[in-house]
This record gives structure tokens, C-alpha cells and sequence, in this order.
């Protein structure tokens, strides 16, 4: 499979998780299984974030082997802005393991995952503009 494919194929997942994660997000929040829901459609895209932006950059001659240093590399090339903000998505994903039977965790989680919604989205359009044109 080429490069251009892989990229294509993380940028579809990409896609249909946030699509996932938008309606979760229009679900009300009155029940635990809906904040459990949406915290783990928010983990899933997390993860396409990263390995979808570590994909455009390699297609475009840049090789980052972290989820840290593909965010930095996409700030470098000017795809990211908010490091700040980017550099919590990570953090967050990686205590939501360790805190997630915590009460107070889910509410406050979710509140950062509305936050991180924008910029997610953000993103993805960038993308989908830049390599699905290229197609």
C-alpha cells in the first residue's frame, strides 16, 4: 500500500470517528453511559489525530515517530496552532487510563473534550482540503 493510501484511509477513519464523537456529543450528558461513550469515541480520535498527522507530514518528507513530535513537526509546518491546547489532548488521553473511575473525571473530561472539538475539526477539514485535492 503507498503512502498516498495510507494517508487517504487514516483521513477516512479520521472522519468517520469525528463524525462518531459529533453525534456523541449531541447526545445529552444526564447518563454515565454517555459520558463513558463519548470519553471513548474521544480516545479513538486521539489517536487518528496523531497517526493521521504523522502520515501527512511523511507524505510531505517529514518523519516524526512520536505523538509528541508529530504535534511539534505539525506546528513546524504550520498545519497546528494552540501548541498549548494540542500538547493537553495528549496529556489527557494519557491520564484518562489512570483516572477514569474517578466521578469527578468524567464531567471534567468531558467539558475537555467539548473544548478540543473545534480544533479537532479544524484539522481534519485542513486536511481532507490538502490530500484529498491531491488525490
Amino acid at each position: 500500500m503507498t503512502d498516498k493510501r495510507k494517508l487517504l484511509d487514516s483521513l477516512e477513519n479520521f472522519r468517520k470517528a469525528f463524525d462518531k464523537l459529533d453525534a456523541a456529543l449531541n447526545i445529552p450528558r444526564d447518563r454515565e453511559l454517555v459520558l463513558e461513550g463519548t470519553i471513548q469515541r474521544f480516545e479513538t480520535i486521539v489517536e487518528l489525530v496523531w497517526k493521521t498527522l504523522q502520515r501527512a507530514l511523511k507524505f510531505e518528507g517529514i518523519h516524526p515517530k512520536t505523538p509528541r513530535e508529530t504535534m511539534k513537526q505539525g506546528f513546524s509546518a504550520g498545519w497546528l496552532s494552540g501548541e498549548i491546547a494540542w500538547q493537553e489532548l495528549l496529556d489527557n488521553r494519557n491520564s484518562s487510563s489512570h483516572e477514569y473511575l474517578d466521578e469527578s473525571f468524567l464531567d471534567n473530561y468531558y467539558d475537555d473534550i467539548v473544548g478540543f472539538h473545534a480544533p479537532i475539526k479544524e484539522l481534519l477539514e485542513f486536511l481532507e482540503n490538502r490530500f484529498n485535492e491531491q488525490a
